[in-house]
């Protein structure tokens, strides 16, 4: 339930905010409903980890991945037609990363809120 909402949310906001709108959503959406400190991380890092392959599948099949070889070749990986499936594996974690620290701080806002 908390992957497809925050999910869901992002995919929205990022068409009208920046991307970082991500991690307040998170914070928010773990804040109200996550039971533990990993389920917050986990479901946080699994929506947009997920979310952020699909939308740069969407982007990058079309042009048959052109751009993602291009900054594979810039970042130094080894030459291959394979290099944009690392783009795409390192774009989900570095989203991944924002939103479930995001999440997992607010998982602990919300105890710390209970506490004090």
């Amino acid at each position: 339930m908390l992957i497809f909402l925050i999910a869901i949310l992002s995919l929205i906001l990022q068409f009208f905010l920046p991307w970082w709108i991500i991690a307040p959503i998170a914070f928010a959406v773990s804040a109200w409903k996550a039971y533990s400190g990993w389920n917050a991380f986990r479901t946080s890092f699994i929506a947009i980890f997920i979310l952020w392959i699909a939308i740069g599948l969407i982007h990058t099949i079309p042009n048959n991945h052109i751009l993602a070889n291009r900054v594979g070749a810039m970042l130094n990986l080894p030459e291959s037609s394979i290099n944009w499936i690392y783009i795409l594996l390192i774009t989900g974690l570095i989203g991944g990363l924002a939103s479930g620290f995001a999440g997992l701080a607010g998982f602990y806002f919300r105890e710390g809120m209970k506490k004090g």
